[in-house]
């Protein structure tokens, strides 16, 4: 759903398709938890249960609108007018939010704790997302830690020097400061006579290649 990633998608639509063509049943839009787990007595458990959006401790003044990255994508209105993007991680989702914004017509700063957007990225696709902000007309502001926001304001401290640096006119902020791992789950069958194997974000967030990978292991295991 972020510019420049849509081929993304075609991960998922063709794990789906080799998961359907190997006679795997696939349930949808159903939660399980730890009691109807073990109610189907399964020889084994995969945890494949994912990530959520971290949100780091703020201070907060006033009733700032305040989204993270997962609730833009997901539809979230924001007031029209400036908008800052805080990029704890250098990756694709600070850079895809902010220009997903743009194109939505807001004024748009991108800052980021790293030297450059989009800094843990392979350098061919770095440079491309570089020039793509720079045509956008899109703002970023390096070196730069975000800890405090208000009704207008955005409050940074920069990385070397430690002083503070203030967005003015802000009318939202949006957070992309990486994932935690959703792990609920694996706590309420932890300690059991379930053999329990754990892929992907849950276990901590990290790509889709090694989540794939840690799948393909687990499931050649047995």
């Amino acid at each position: 759903m972020l510019p420049g990633r849509e081929e993304f998608g075609g991960a998922a639509i063709n794990l789906h398709r080799e998961a359907l063509a190997a006679g795997v049943e696939i349930t949808t839009r159903s939660r399980l938890d730890a009691t109807m787990i073990r109610a189907m007595d399964p020889d084994v458990v995969v945890l494949a249960t994912g990530a959520r959006p971290y949100w780091p401790l703020l201070e907060v003044l006033g009733d700032p609108v305040v989204v993270d990255a997962w609730q833009v994508l997901r539809g979230s209105t924001l007031p029209a007018g400036h908008v800052v993007v805080a990029d704890w991680r250098g990756d694709w989702i600070g850079i895809g939010v902010a220009r997903l914004l743009r194109a939505r017509g807001h004024r748009v700063t991108l800052c980021v704790n790293g030297y450059a957007a989009g800094e843990t990225l392979q350098q061919y696709v770095r440079d491309a997302m570089l020039a793509a902000l720079s045509r956008e007309r899109v703002s970023v502001m390096g070196l730069v830690r975000l800890f405090g926001v208000d009704e207008d304001s955005v409050y940074l401290q920069h990385e070397l020097t430690e002083e503070r640096v203030v967005v003015n006119e802000v009318s939202a902020l949006v957070l992309a400061c990486g994932h935690e791992a959703v792990s609920e789950l694996r706590n309420e069958l932890d300690g059991g006579d379930l053999e329990l194997v754990s892929v992907g974000d849950c276990v901590t967030p990290r790509s889709v290649e090694e989540a794939v990978l840690e799948g393909l292991v687990a499931a050649s295991a047995f």
